[in-house]
């Protein structure tokens, strides 16, 4: 009986602030250009922040990765398909409940009055804007009359359309304001943003749509305030020395497996190939705090690298 006070101020909590803000201590918002970015070079941080205790992880696709074929063919699709079975292999490698098959609980949101698809699965979801591939460097492609993130950016656009005609972007304010309803309605507790590194001597010859992405979120986190940021070089690391090893590395190339399949099922390429695979070796970020003083790029992720290559 001297445990019932003390069991009915918890359901009064859970009444009053909801079960998810006594949970989620901390968001960890991964934002990448490209439905199968997050899965080469942010992982596997995003597999431990999906393994996390009281996280949610928030998945933003910013653009459709048509590389120009808008919605002439199925590519887009297939690509999303790929990082929705990769969220789906990662949840399911470390519970020993009854996996929720491949129901992700498919909703289209109005957020800002635009119209975005959404996917939940246990502690994750997932957003795809499917706005135009934007070409390695920022021209566009004449299908998807040649916008990108870049030109919205700079300026060099004034609105930006998804490839489904779902809607349209008036500003890049317009667009920034709607990232950030997505991430304050999905965030509770510590908030961190995970994107490309935008510093060129760190993280060069990066794709635009990777870049004017991250740039964006950069300011979506100035405009909240408070967020870390977790910055990732891309292409480059192919070059670099390997820094994921054991269990790190068997869950990269799953994870990378389970996206593959959802595109090679869809009747394209699968892009398991040597290019894309030498990623899975690789996973080098720096960390920013919240009151930006950058901190020395983070090479290893597994206790078993036994140098950090930064610090010759």
């Amino acid at each position: 009986m001297k445990t019932k006070p003390k069991f009915i101020f918890i359901i009064g909590l859970i009444a009053l602030f909801g079960f998810s803000n006594l949970t989620a201590q901390t968001t960890s918002v991964y934002v990448t250009a490209h439905p199968d970015d997050w899965q080469l070079f942010m992982n596997p941080n995003a597999y431990n922040s999906i393994k996390g205790a009281n996280e949610k992880v928030v998945f933003i696709h910013t653009t459709a990765g048509d590389a120009g074929d808008g919605v002439t063919n199925n590519h887009y699709l297939a690509r999303e398909e790929g990082s929705l079975r990769a969220i789906r292999f990662m949840s399911n490698t470390f519970t020993n409940q009854g996996a929720p098959g491949t129901n992700m609980n498919q909703t289209t949101v109005n957020v800002n009055g635009h119209q975005i698809l959404k996917f939940s699965y246990r502690n994750a979801v997932m957003y795809f804007l499917r706005l135009p591939d934007g070409n390695y460097t920022g021209t566009g492609y004449p299908t998807t009359n040649n916008q990108s993130l870049e030109k919205l950016y700079n300026g060099s656009i004034t609105n930006i359309s998804a490839v489904d005609g779902s809607t349209t972007y008036s500003s890049l304010a317009d667009l920034e304001n709607t990232l950030k309803s997505i991430v304050q309605s999905e965030s509770t507790g510590t908030l961190k943003f995970n994107s490309a590194d935008t510093n060129n001597s760190i993280n060069p010859d990066d794709h635009s749509d990777h870049l004017h992405s991250s740039l964006i979120m950069q300011d979506v986190a100035n405009l909240i305030g408070g967020v870390t940021l977790n910055l990732y070089s891309d292409y480059d690391i192919a070059i670099r020395p390997v820094n994921i090893f054991n269990n790190d590395l068997l869950i990269n190339a799953g994870t990378w497996g389970a996206t593959a399949s959802g595109i090679s099922d869809n009747s394209f390429f699968s892009t398991w190939d040597n290019d894309h695979n030498v990623w899975l070796y690789r996973q080098y970020y720096r960390t920013v705090p919240p009151n930006n003083n950058p901190v020395v790029s983070v090479l290893a992720t597994d206790p078993s690298a036994s140098e950090n290559p930064l610090d010759t």
